[in-house]
Protein backbone atom coordinates (compact mmCIF):
# COMPACT_ATOMS: atom_id res chain seq x y z
CA UNK A 1 0.00 0.00 0.00
CA UNK A 2 1.18 3.51 -0.83
CA UNK A 3 1.89 5.69 2.21
CA UNK A 4 2.38 9.46 2.02
CA UNK A 5 4.10 11.18 4.94
CA UNK A 6 2.40 14.56 5.35
CA UNK A 7 3.23 17.50 7.63
CA UNK A 8 0.40 19.82 8.65
CA UNK A 9 2.01 23.20 9.39
CA UNK A 10 -0.49 24.89 11.70
CA UNK A 11 1.06 28.35 11.85
CA UNK A 12 0.22 31.87 13.06
CA UNK A 13 1.01 34.26 10.18
CA UNK A 14 0.72 38.04 10.42
CA UNK A 15 -1.21 39.96 7.76
CA UNK A 16 1.20 42.04 5.69
CA UNK A 17 4.41 40.63 7.22
CA UNK A 18 5.67 38.89 4.09
CA UNK A 19 9.24 38.42 5.31
CA UNK A 20 8.18 37.14 8.71
CA UNK A 21 5.64 34.77 7.21
CA UNK A 22 8.15 33.35 4.73
CA UNK A 23 10.62 32.80 7.56
CA UNK A 24 7.96 30.81 9.44
CA UNK A 25 7.22 28.74 6.34
CA UNK A 26 10.86 27.96 5.66
CA UNK A 27 11.48 26.93 9.28
CA UNK A 28 8.49 24.56 9.25
CA UNK A 29 9.42 23.23 5.81
CA UNK A 30 12.96 22.38 6.89
CA UNK A 31 11.66 20.47 9.91
CA UNK A 32 9.20 18.55 7.72
CA UNK A 33 11.90 17.73 5.18
CA UNK A 34 14.25 16.52 7.93
CA UNK A 35 11.46 14.21 9.16
CA UNK A 36 11.26 12.53 5.74
CA UNK A 37 7.95 14.10 4.74
CA UNK A 38 6.72 13.82 1.17
CA UNK A 39 4.39 16.81 1.48
CA UNK A 40 3.87 19.75 3.83
CA UNK A 41 0.65 21.79 3.77
CA UNK A 42 0.45 25.39 4.98
CA UNK A 43 -2.68 27.46 5.74
CA UNK A 44 -4.74 29.53 3.33
CA UNK A 45 -2.96 32.73 2.20
CA UNK A 46 -0.03 31.87 4.47
CA UNK A 47 2.28 34.16 2.48
CA UNK A 48 0.18 37.31 3.07
CA UNK A 49 -1.59 36.32 6.28
CA UNK A 50 -5.37 35.90 6.36
CA UNK A 51 -7.50 37.89 5.76
CA UNK A 52 -5.38 40.42 3.80
CA UNK A 53 -8.45 42.57 2.99
CA UNK A 54 -7.60 45.82 1.13
CA UNK A 55 -3.86 45.10 1.02
CA UNK A 56 -4.54 43.00 -2.08
CA UNK A 57 -5.82 46.14 -3.84
CA UNK A 58 -2.25 47.51 -3.77
CA UNK A 59 -0.42 46.24 -6.89
CA UNK A 60 2.94 46.58 -5.15
CA UNK A 61 1.84 44.35 -2.29
CA UNK A 62 0.53 41.68 -4.67
CA UNK A 63 3.83 41.75 -6.58
CA UNK A 64 5.78 41.50 -3.32
CA UNK A 65 3.64 38.56 -2.21
CA UNK A 66 4.49 36.72 -5.44
CA UNK A 67 8.20 37.44 -4.95
CA UNK A 68 7.89 36.11 -1.38
CA UNK A 69 6.33 32.90 -2.73
CA UNK A 70 9.24 32.50 -5.16
CA UNK A 71 11.72 32.95 -2.29
CA UNK A 72 10.01 30.20 -0.35
CA UNK A 73 9.75 27.91 -3.38
CA UNK A 74 13.51 28.29 -3.98
CA UNK A 75 14.07 26.53 -0.62
CA UNK A 76 12.03 23.46 -1.55
CA UNK A 77 13.52 20.12 -2.51
CA UNK A 78 12.06 16.64 -2.86
CA UNK A 79 9.42 17.39 -0.22
CA UNK A 80 6.49 19.14 -1.93
CA UNK A 81 4.69 22.06 -0.28
CA UNK A 82 1.19 23.52 -0.68
CA UNK A 83 1.26 27.24 0.11
CA UNK A 84 -1.51 29.84 0.08
CA UNK A 85 -0.83 33.15 -1.70
CA UNK A 86 -2.51 35.87 -3.80
CA UNK A 87 -2.28 35.21 -7.54
CA UNK A 88 -2.81 37.94 -10.13
CA UNK A 89 -3.58 37.82 -13.81
CA UNK A 90 -6.40 39.95 -15.20
CA UNK A 91 -8.02 39.44 -11.79
CA UNK A 92 -6.96 38.60 -8.23
CA UNK A 93 -7.27 35.07 -6.91
CA UNK A 94 -7.10 33.39 -3.52
CA UNK A 95 -4.63 30.73 -4.63
CA UNK A 96 -2.57 27.73 -3.58
CA UNK A 97 0.84 27.01 -5.08
CA UNK A 98 2.36 23.55 -5.29
CA UNK A 99 6.09 24.00 -4.77
CA UNK A 100 8.86 21.42 -5.22
CA UNK A 101 12.47 21.12 -6.38
CA UNK A 102 13.16 24.83 -6.13
CA UNK A 103 10.12 26.26 -7.88
CA UNK A 104 6.35 26.57 -8.28
CA UNK A 105 5.12 23.58 -10.29
CA UNK A 106 1.39 24.36 -10.26
CA UNK A 107 -1.30 26.76 -9.06
CA UNK A 108 -4.90 26.31 -7.94
CA UNK A 109 -7.49 29.11 -7.65
CA UNK A 110 -10.16 28.92 -4.95
CA UNK A 111 -13.54 28.17 -6.56
CA UNK A 112 -16.04 28.97 -3.82
CA UNK A 113 -15.59 32.40 -2.23
CA UNK A 114 -17.42 32.91 1.08
CA UNK A 115 -19.32 36.19 1.26
CA UNK A 116 -21.34 35.93 4.47
CA UNK A 117 -20.90 36.56 8.20
CA UNK A 118 -17.25 37.69 8.67
CA UNK A 119 -16.29 36.89 5.07
CA UNK A 120 -16.28 39.28 2.10
CA UNK A 121 -13.89 37.52 -0.29
CA UNK A 122 -16.06 38.26 -3.34
CA UNK A 123 -15.18 41.94 -2.85
CA UNK A 124 -11.47 41.37 -3.45
CA UNK A 125 -11.10 38.05 -5.28
CA UNK A 126 -12.42 36.38 -8.43
CA UNK A 127 -13.39 32.70 -8.16
CA UNK A 128 -11.46 30.17 -10.16
CA UNK A 129 -13.44 29.22 -13.26
CA UNK A 130 -14.57 25.83 -14.50
CA UNK A 131 -12.59 26.48 -17.68
CA UNK A 132 -9.31 26.70 -15.75
CA UNK A 133 -7.16 23.55 -15.96
CA UNK A 134 -6.97 21.57 -12.72
CA UNK A 135 -4.17 19.08 -12.23
CA UNK A 136 -3.45 16.31 -9.77
CA UNK A 137 0.06 15.99 -8.36
CA UNK A 138 1.83 12.63 -8.11
CA UNK A 139 3.53 12.72 -4.71
CA UNK A 140 5.13 9.55 -3.30
CA UNK A 141 3.23 7.68 -6.01
CA UNK A 142 -0.21 8.98 -4.95
CA UNK A 143 -2.42 11.37 -6.95
CA UNK A 144 -3.02 14.43 -4.78
CA UNK A 145 -5.70 17.10 -5.27
CA UNK A 146 -5.64 20.50 -3.56
CA UNK A 147 -8.44 22.88 -2.59
CA UNK A 148 -8.95 25.91 -0.36
CA UNK A 149 -11.22 26.29 2.66
CA UNK A 150 -14.81 26.92 1.44
CA UNK A 151 -14.22 24.63 -1.56
CA UNK A 152 -14.65 21.61 0.70
CA UNK A 153 -17.98 22.67 2.21
CA UNK A 154 -19.98 21.95 -0.95
CA UNK A 155 -20.76 18.28 -1.70
CA UNK A 156 -20.65 19.17 -5.42
CA UNK A 157 -17.49 21.26 -5.23
CA UNK A 158 -13.89 20.81 -6.38
CA UNK A 159 -13.21 17.87 -4.08
CA UNK A 160 -15.84 15.75 -5.81
CA UNK A 161 -14.58 16.78 -9.25
CA UNK A 162 -11.00 15.91 -8.34
CA UNK A 163 -12.04 12.57 -6.86
CA UNK A 164 -13.95 11.68 -10.02
CA UNK A 165 -10.83 12.64 -11.99
CA UNK A 166 -8.59 10.21 -10.12
CA UNK A 167 -7.48 11.90 -6.88
CA UNK A 168 -6.32 9.49 -4.18
CA UNK A 169 -5.54 12.06 -1.47
CA UNK A 170 -7.08 15.51 -0.91
CA UNK A 171 -5.35 18.46 0.78
CA UNK A 172 -7.50 21.36 1.93
CA UNK A 173 -5.78 24.51 3.28
CA UNK A 174 -7.75 26.86 5.53
CA UNK A 175 -8.12 30.18 7.26
CA UNK A 176 -11.23 29.07 9.15
CA UNK A 177 -12.22 31.48 11.96
CA UNK A 178 -13.16 30.19 15.36
CA UNK A 179 -16.59 30.13 16.86
CA UNK A 180 -17.70 28.23 19.92
CA UNK A 181 -17.63 24.44 19.41
CA UNK A 182 -17.03 24.80 15.66
CA UNK A 183 -14.38 22.07 15.59
CA UNK A 184 -16.81 19.17 16.00
CA UNK A 185 -19.04 20.32 13.13
CA UNK A 186 -16.01 20.92 10.92
CA UNK A 187 -14.74 17.40 11.50
CA UNK A 188 -18.16 15.87 10.77
CA UNK A 189 -18.39 17.76 7.49
CA UNK A 190 -14.91 16.75 6.33
CA UNK A 191 -15.55 13.13 7.31
CA UNK A 192 -18.63 13.17 5.09
CA UNK A 193 -16.62 14.56 2.16
CA UNK A 194 -14.03 11.83 2.63
CA UNK A 195 -16.72 9.14 2.57
CA UNK A 196 -18.29 10.64 -0.56
CA UNK A 197 -14.98 10.95 -2.41
CA UNK A 198 -13.38 7.76 -0.99
CA UNK A 199 -10.15 9.67 -0.36
CA UNK A 200 -8.27 10.57 2.82
CA UNK A 201 -8.39 14.30 3.52
CA UNK A 202 -5.67 16.47 5.05
CA UNK A 203 -7.26 19.58 6.59
CA UNK A 204 -4.80 22.24 7.81
CA UNK A 205 -5.95 25.44 9.51
CA UNK A 206 -4.11 28.49 10.81
CA UNK A 207 -4.15 29.75 14.39
CA UNK A 208 -3.92 33.24 15.82
CA UNK A 209 -5.75 36.51 16.25
CA UNK A 210 -6.12 39.01 13.41
CA UNK A 211 -8.18 42.15 13.96
CA UNK A 212 -11.62 40.95 15.12
CA UNK A 213 -11.04 37.30 14.18
CA UNK A 214 -9.51 34.37 16.04
CA UNK A 215 -8.35 31.18 14.32
CA UNK A 216 -8.24 28.00 16.37
CA UNK A 217 -6.19 25.55 14.29
CA UNK A 218 -7.42 22.08 15.17
CA UNK A 219 -5.91 20.69 11.94
CA UNK A 220 -6.69 17.03 11.32
CA UNK A 221 -6.58 14.06 8.96
CA UNK A 222 -9.40 11.62 8.19
CA UNK A 223 -9.10 8.39 6.23
CA UNK A 224 -11.12 7.37 3.16
CA UNK A 225 -13.94 6.13 5.41
CA UNK A 226 -14.12 9.39 7.33
CA UNK A 227 -12.46 8.05 10.50
CA UNK A 228 -10.26 10.48 12.41
CA UNK A 229 -6.57 9.62 12.01
CA UNK A 230 -4.85 12.60 13.65
CA UNK A 231 -5.74 15.94 15.24
CA UNK A 232 -3.53 18.90 16.20
CA UNK A 233 -4.25 20.91 19.36
CA UNK A 234 -6.25 24.13 19.23
CA UNK A 235 -4.86 27.67 19.58
CA UNK A 236 -1.15 26.77 19.37
CA UNK A 237 1.29 26.50 16.50
CA UNK A 238 2.07 22.91 15.63
CA UNK A 239 3.82 20.80 13.00
CA UNK A 240 1.92 17.52 12.95
CA UNK A 241 3.46 14.68 10.94
CA UNK A 242 1.15 11.91 9.76
CA UNK A 243 1.73 8.80 7.67
CA UNK A 244 -1.38 8.56 5.48
CA UNK A 245 -2.09 5.16 3.87
CA UNK A 246 -3.67 5.44 0.42
CA UNK A 247 -6.23 2.66 -0.15
CA UNK A 248 -7.12 1.16 -3.51
CA UNK A 249 -9.69 3.41 -5.17
CA UNK A 250 -12.16 2.17 -7.71
CA UNK A 251 -13.21 4.06 -10.82
CA UNK A 252 -16.89 4.07 -9.87
CA UNK A 253 -17.00 6.05 -6.66
CA UNK A 254 -20.15 6.57 -4.65
CA UNK A 255 -20.65 10.13 -5.84
CA UNK A 256 -24.06 11.75 -5.55
CA UNK A 257 -25.74 11.14 -8.95
CA UNK A 258 -27.17 14.66 -8.86
CA UNK A 259 -23.67 16.09 -9.11
CA UNK A 260 -22.10 16.99 -12.43
CA UNK A 261 -18.79 15.16 -12.41
CA UNK A 262 -16.64 13.73 -15.14
CA UNK A 263 -15.01 10.32 -15.18
CA UNK A 264 -12.16 11.67 -17.31
CA UNK A 265 -8.75 11.51 -15.67
CA UNK A 266 -7.31 14.90 -14.74
CA UNK A 267 -3.83 15.81 -16.00
CA UNK A 268 -0.94 14.75 -13.76
CA UNK A 269 2.14 16.66 -12.61
CA UNK A 270 4.82 14.23 -11.43
CA UNK A 271 6.78 15.25 -8.34
CA UNK A 272 7.85 11.96 -6.75
CA UNK A 273 7.09 8.28 -7.27
CA UNK A 274 8.44 6.94 -3.97
CA UNK A 275 7.95 8.05 -0.39
CA UNK A 276 10.80 9.81 1.42
CA UNK A 277 9.78 8.40 4.81
CA UNK A 278 12.20 5.99 6.51
CA UNK A 279 11.45 2.29 6.19
CA UNK A 280 9.69 0.76 9.15
CA UNK A 281 6.34 1.00 10.91
CA UNK A 282 4.05 3.97 10.36
CA UNK A 283 4.43 6.90 12.71
CA UNK A 284 1.97 6.82 15.61
CA UNK A 285 -0.58 9.57 14.87
CA UNK A 286 -1.28 12.24 17.45
CA UNK A 287 -4.91 12.87 18.36
CA UNK A 288 -5.19 15.91 20.61
CA UNK A 289 -8.18 15.91 22.93
CA UNK A 290 -10.74 18.63 22.19
CA UNK A 291 -10.92 21.38 24.78
CA UNK A 292 -13.83 21.63 27.17
CA UNK A 293 -16.24 24.41 26.19
CA UNK A 294 -15.11 26.87 28.90
CA UNK A 295 -11.42 26.17 28.24
CA UNK A 296 -11.94 26.64 24.50
CA UNK A 297 -13.58 30.02 24.99
CA UNK A 298 -10.88 31.12 27.45
CA UNK A 299 -8.04 30.13 25.09
CA UNK A 300 -9.73 32.01 22.23
CA UNK A 301 -9.97 35.18 24.32
CA UNK A 302 -6.36 34.93 25.47
CA UNK A 303 -4.99 34.27 21.99
CA UNK A 304 -7.10 36.98 20.35
CA UNK A 305 -6.09 39.62 22.92
CA UNK A 306 -2.40 38.64 22.92
CA UNK A 307 -2.12 38.71 19.12
CA UNK A 308 -4.06 41.97 18.87
CA UNK A 309 -1.44 43.58 21.09
CA UNK A 310 1.59 41.82 19.62
CA UNK A 311 0.72 42.28 15.94
CA UNK A 312 -0.09 45.96 16.45
CA UNK A 313 3.15 46.56 18.36
CA UNK A 314 1.49 47.56 21.64
CA UNK A 315 3.74 47.35 24.69
CA UNK A 316 1.22 48.35 27.34
CA UNK A 317 -2.51 47.78 27.42
CA UNK A 318 -5.34 48.30 29.87
CA UNK A 319 -8.40 46.06 29.65
CA UNK A 320 -11.47 47.70 31.17
CA UNK A 321 -14.57 46.09 32.59
CA UNK A 322 -16.40 47.03 29.38
CA UNK A 323 -14.03 44.81 27.40
CA UNK A 324 -12.32 47.74 25.68
CA UNK A 325 -8.58 47.79 25.18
Amino acid sequence: MTVVRVALAQLNPTVGDLDGNVAKLIDAYEKAESAGCDLVAFPELAITGYPPEDLVLKPGFVADNRAALERFAAHTGDCAAVVGFVDADRDLYNAAAMCANGGVVGTYHKRLLPNYAVFDEARTFTPGGDDEPVALYVIAGAKVGISICEDIWSPFGPLATQAAGGAELSVNINGSPYHWEKDAGRERMVATRAQDAHTPIVYVNQIGGQDELVFDGGSFVVDAEGALVARAPQFVEDLMIVDVPIPAIYRHRLLDPRGKHTDADLPLVHISDRSRRPEGPLATPAIANPLASDDELYQALVLGTRDYCRKNGFTDVVIGLSGGI
